[in-house]
């Protein structure tokens, strides 16, 4: 799947020969798409001041600015890595990179439900089960997106760790409540 190796590879050397085996358009315009359905989502979902201050959670949660543009940070990783595996050229890999973006497909749609169900719901026990499948669906879309391409997995890395924080948030919530 990744061929041999002669000696050893510089950094510089293994990223150029990954993303010379996909498409950086394809890479890009999943990342944009993911990014836009968060936003759009959020757009709908309004201020989440209202149930940030009756759950009694302004202290937990980061400042709206700042959550609203993680959150979009990850999408776009996130979207970025499926398109990577989307895109990603080698034959014998695409059972594997279509399982994985099968998998993303429900992950990113369980961590789009997450934002309404905690910020325009007020459901912190849903939102606390929606936070737990997410992980464990991000975890899933991780090794499968690591068995088509390590650069992929690594950035997937990147929103696995944006996911285990909002899981943590969640716990710490429904703890308080």
């Amino acid at each position: 799947m990744f061929g041999r190796r002669c000696g050893k590879m510089t950094a510089r050397a293994w990223l150029s020969r990954e993303t010379d085996q996909t498409s950086v358009v394809t890479t890009v315009a999943v990342g944009v798409l993911a990014t836009l359905c968060y936003l759009t989502m959020r757009i709908l979902c309004g201020n989440p001041y209202r149930i940030m201050l009756e759950l009694g959670i302004s202290d937990l949660v980061p400042p709206v600015w700042l959550f609203t543009v993680l959150w979009a940070l990850a999408f776009f990783t996130a979207g970025c890595a499926a398109g990577f595996v989307l895109g990603y050229r080698p034959l014998g890999c695409a059972a594997e990179k279509y399982k994985g973006c099968m998998i993303y497909v429900l992950a990113a749609a369980v961590e789009l439900c997450w934002y309404p169900t905690m910020f325009a719901g007020g459901l912190v026990f849903f939102a606390l089960l929606e936070s737990f499948l997410a992980m464990f669906l991000a975890v899933l879309t991780t090794v499968s997106f690591f068995r088509v391409s390590r650069f992929a997995g690594i950035l997937f890395v990147l929103h696995d760790v944006w996911v285990f924080s909002i899981l943590v948030l969640s716990f710490r919530i429904f703890l308080r409540n």
